[in-house]
């Protein structure tokens, strides 16, 4: 048991699960405003090669390839964007064009522009600096977990606090949230549906830029062809079993590093796993995930009709009780 909650599983629980929070914020903002945004595994993968083949032709830092995926992902979500909101096309269907549309994309421009094929690793990134939190090195755990971390780890984790905030205290996140009860009241209360939708699209690309660079130039080092492997799947998953609650769906995206990084742990310790039983681990978790949501939503429902359903056989009580009243 102590084996799974040591310093270094949890630390790289923390670090496994930056990527699918900052993508599982992304799709929470479309969620809140009423957009069902699958897309996001497609915006993670375009972060990925962005990334890498930014470092590859300049010869640049980890840092300047995040910030291109930040912007490159941020207009490649433009398209997904311009078809739901523009054109009105089904979000489900368009989510699944984009994801194929990234795969294939980034393939093609893997072979054309960098000359690879299947997976490149460049010899000259420049990571960034994890941090050397001195006054964090004899805190127990939390000194083990946070120092000699990237930045985005601790980041990452206030920018679910702040999502909560905004989307709670601020005119921008109230906004968001009645465009996700009710599109028909939010047009007549003033508010510009299209230009709010447009927005979390965008923010989502943006993040999922982020946690495609993180994963492929800090993480790995690499790019490999379909190499997000169902995470951004993962992270839609953390928004609906999270209650779609910033601060739950941060939980639930380090209950998945958790599980990945346990996974990692077993198949180092060499006990005889085959790989590929650890490596489901995670999707396992998933399924079991949605599973206890779908459950535990379906009571919800049954508690909120129920107590109708005893109101309205007292009701039919009480005119059987009238008529029989008026017969007499």
């Amino acid at each position: 048991m102590e084996a799974l909650f040591n310093p270094s599983v949890l630390a790289a629980a923390f670090r496994i699960a930056t990527p699918l929070l900052l993508a599982a914020l992304g799709c929470l903002m479309c969620h809140k405003a009423g957009v069902e945004n699958l897309a996001i595994e497609g915006f993670m993968l375009m972060g990925c090669f962005i990334s890498i083949a930014c470092i590859t032709l300049t010869n640049g830092s980890a840092l300047l390839g995040m910030l291109a995926a930040m912007v490159g992902t941020g207009i490649y979500s433009a398209l997904f964007a311009l078809v739901v909101v523009k054109f009105k096309a089904n979000e489900i269907v368009s989510s699944i064009a984009i994801n194929m549309l990234s795969v294939g994309l980034t393939s093609f421009l893997l072979r054309s522009v960098l000359g690879a094929q299947g997976m490149i690793r460049p010899s000259n990134i420049q990571k960034i600096p994890n941090m050397q939190l001195d006054f964090l090195k004899n805190v127990p755990i939390l000194g083990a977990i946070f120092s000699n971390q990237s930045f985005l780890v601790p980041l990452t984790i206030v920018l679910a606090f702040v999502t909560a905030f905004v989307l709670r205290r601020t005119d921008y996140g109230l906004k968001v949230t009645s465009l996700g009860e009710s599109e028909g009241a939010a047009r007549s209360a003033g508010i510009k549906v299209e230009r709010v939708k447009w927005s979390v699209i965008l923010l989502s690309g943006v993040l999922c830029g982020i946690a495609g660079a993180y994963l492929s130039s800090t993480i790995l080092s690499e790019f490999a062809e379909e190499m997000v492997q169902g995470r951004g799947f993962t992270a839609y998953t953390a928004v609906i079993f999270g209650g779609s609650h910033p601060i739950l769906v941060w939980l639930v995206s380090l209950l998945f590093g958790w599980s990945e990084a346990i996974g990692v742990q077993i198949e180092l310790a060499g006990i005889g796993v085959p790989s590929a039983i650890v490596k489901m681990f995670p999707y396992v978790l998933a399924i079991v995930v949605l599973v206890i949501s779908s459950l535990s939503a379906k009571k919800r429902k049954e508690g909120k009709t129920a107590p109708k359903g005893k109101k309205k056989k007292q009701n039919s009580g009480m005119e059987v009780d009238g008529s029989c009243q008026e017969q007499h």
